[in-house]
C-alpha cells in the first residue's frame, strides 16, 4: 500500500472527505502527486529533467490518474 496524503481522513467541520486535497489543490492550487517511482532516475544520477504531468479533467474532482514523465537530455 503507498503513502496517502488524506489516508482516507474527513474533516466533519468542514463536512468533506480529503481535507488535505481540497485545501492543497482547491483552495491553494497546490498538486499533489503522491508515489513517483524515482529510484531509476537517482540510479542513473540524473538530478535535471523536464517534468510532464499528465491528469484527466475531471470537473469538480481533487483527483485523477497521471502518467508523470522525465524526459531526459534536453538543452
Amino acid at each position: 500500500m503507498g503513502w496517502e496524503v488524506d489516508d482516507g481522513a474527513s474533516d466533519p467541520d468542514m463536512g468533506i472527505t480529503l481535507p488535505c486535497h481540497a485545501l492543497m489543490l482547491v483552495d491553494h492550487g497546490i498538486h499533489i502527486i503522491e508515489n513517483m517511482n524515482l529510484e531509476l532516475l537517482g540510479a542513473e544520477k540524473v538530478y535535471e529533467f523536464f517534468f510532464v504531468c499528465t491528469p484527466l479533467k475531471f470537473v469538480g474532482a481533487t483527483w485523477s490518474p497521471v502518467r508523470p514523465i522525465a524526459v531526459t537530455g534536453v538543452t
